[in-house]
């Protein structure tokens, strides 16, 4: 966290995920478009498959799912503050709240930040090809993005099966998961980035990353 106004950390630095990187590999799966935002929306063949593979599951179908089985490695309730994907210095990823920057190694962190946050959240981003993203957020509600056109991904590394025994933990989940929680400036840029990252992943306008957000911060108990 941090009150300052520069962002020293570079691109690639920001990619390091609470100590993940993208690893190189032969397989690539490419981009899928999801559209609008549902929670219960169907997720793509591949995407559900790696998901599944990673949280020991058969199949993890939906968004609502997704945040469901996140939850249950949180600890069984709403993701809190402590738990987002904090850096020691200041980064290009950040929410700005009543003044105060909570600078993050993954974008989608800040919009979390804003459905636990009564006060409206600014939030500062900068995608793969370098390009400025920046959103307003009033709690759960949908977003106002700069440029109107910005989209965001979710996805996967493709082997992240092998290094969770499919019994992650929400490291395990970050390292697997951040490197591909990125935004962009339009849905090109988005599917240029899917072809070329080891991962499963699904794009969607921007506008409506909160749905997911609620589901990550809603609460939940679990025996």
């Amino acid at each position: 966290m941090s009150n300052t106004d520069s962002d020293t950390t570079t691109i690639e630095d920001t990619d390091r995920c609470c100590g993940s990187t993208e690893q190189e590999t032969d397989t690539r799966s490419g981009g899928h478009w999801l559209g609008e935002v549902t929670l219960e929306k169907q997720l793509p063949d591949d995407l559900r498959t790696a998901l599944g593979r990673f949280l020991g599951v058969e199949s993890v179908d939906t968004l609502a799912e997704w945040g469901e089985q996140i939850r249950r490695r949180a600890g069984g309730g709403s993701i809190d503050v402590e738990q987002l994907c904090h850096t020691d210095g200041d980064s290009a990823h950040w929410g700005a709240v009543d003044g105060e920057r909570y600078h993050f190694r993954c974008f989608y962190d800040a919009v979390i930040l804003a459905s636990l946050e009564d006060s409206p959240v600014d939030i500062h981003t900068v995608s793969p090809d370098g390009a400025v993203v920046e959103a307003r957020a009033v709690g759960g509600e949908e977003l106002s993005v700069t440029p109107e056109t910005a989209v965001f991904s979710l996805g996967i590394a493709l082997d992240a099966h092998e290094r969770s025994g499919g019994d992650p933990t929400l490291q395990d989940g970050y390292a697997a998961i951040c490197p591909y929680v990125k935004a962009f400036p339009d849905r090109e840029a988005y599917e240029a980035w899917a072809t070329e990252v080891p991962a499963a992943t699904v794009g969607t306008p921007l506008s409506g990353a909160t749905a997911f957000a609620r589901a990550l911060t809603a609460e939940s108990n679990y025996d």
